[in-house]
């Protein structure tokens, strides 16, 4: 199997020749499309890892602004014929045409919340969604129409999928019933795209926010359409095995994005990965981390130890 059969295997919930893994971090926003490109190509040489999730940390263009409910349904999101987003789409087809067709590129999408959030700040965002819903959501309509051109755009430029970061479920922002009505219609706007795609595939990462100690109600999103799910196992202390009994995909995660994959030794990166697929099985799981890998000193030689780890795995055998 080549990476991009391995991972269509898992995501699949069939047996792969052995367990993949994938893991990623922020760029800085400031790099030009040839570095952005490059960046992303020495993390995938260098670590054997099995897919490519781009991390492009380029603000997302959003137009207009917020100093009273009525703005709100003015704002919106400049189109797939900007300047942004023929960077995006440039960086896109620069790591498909040196990476090939035996790996899997995902682009990395933020909701349209997470865009209001960005352009106009948590708080204000938070605080007309409680003064006025109605405002808030014809804004972010406007976002998400938006966005889901941009997401066809991606896929246009050959992008295999979407990796879509699922926020604002997370524990004290949001009702059950505010969420479902203001959050949930959006996100299920833009991952429709890959959705009806054929060979199209969508990776959900459910999100949470520091402001809300990460936790977030990752139940709230068991029907939403993705093949591979993930988020932080540590921060909700959900493990992975209750999520296979309730999503209808294969699992994306396993490892603590700010522990042994961030500071080592490699050993005890070893003996995590062991760990999650004693517990969990081979069948169905890429290997890879509760969110980006977050802190100083970030190593490569870490993040293949453990790529490393999944592709050798031999349940029971001793970690050495």
């Amino acid at each position: 199997m080549n990476k991009a059969q391995r991972v269509k295997a898992v995501m699949e919930r069939k047996e792969a020749d052995f367990v993949p893994a994938g893991f990623w971090f922020h760029y800085k926003p400031d790099f030009t499309v040839e570095e952005m490109i490059e960046e992303h190509l020495k993390l995938y040489r260098e670590t054997d890892m099995d897919v490519i999730k781009i991390m492009q940390d380029y603000a997302y263009p959003v137009t207009g602004e917020i100093h009273c409910a009525e703005d709100w349904y003015h704002i919106g999101i400049k189109g797939t014929d900007s300047r942004e987003m023929e960077k995006m789409t440039a960086v896109i087809r620069g790591i498909k045409e040196r990476a090939g067709e035996e790996v899997l590129i995902f682009q990395t999408m933020f909701g349209p919340f997470k865009a209001a959030s960005i352009a106009f700040g948590d708080d204000v965002l938070m605080k007309y969604s409680k003064e006025a819903p109605e405002a808030v959501m014809a804004g972010i309509k406007n976002l998400a129409d938006g966005l889901e051109a941009w997401a066809k755009a991606y896929l246009d430029a050959g992008a295999d999928g979407i990796y879509y970061s699922a926020q604002f479920g997370e524990e004290g922002r949001f009702s059950k019933e505010e969420w479902e009505q203001l959050v949930r219609p959006f996100d299920l706007q833009i991952l429709q795209v890959a959705e009806q795609r054929k060979d199209k595939y969508n990776i959900l990462h459910i999100c949470g926010e520091p402001e809300y100690a990460f936790q977030t109600h990752v139940d709230w999103f068991y029907d939403y359409p993705t093949d591979l799910a993930n988020w932080s196992v540590k921060d909700n202390e959900y493990r992975l095995e209750e999520g296979r009994e309730h999503f209808s995909c294969a699992i994306l995660g396993g490892l603590n994005n700010k522990g042994n994959i961030l500071h080592g030794p490699k050993e005890e990166i070893r003996k995590e990965v062991q760990a999650v697929l004693d517990s969990f099985g081979t069948e169905g799981i890429m290997i890879g981390a509760d969110c980006t890998i977050q802190g100083e000193g970030i190593r490569l030689d870490y993040i293949r130890e453990a790529v490393k780890a999944a592709h050798t795995y031999k349940k029971g055998e001793e970690c050495s």
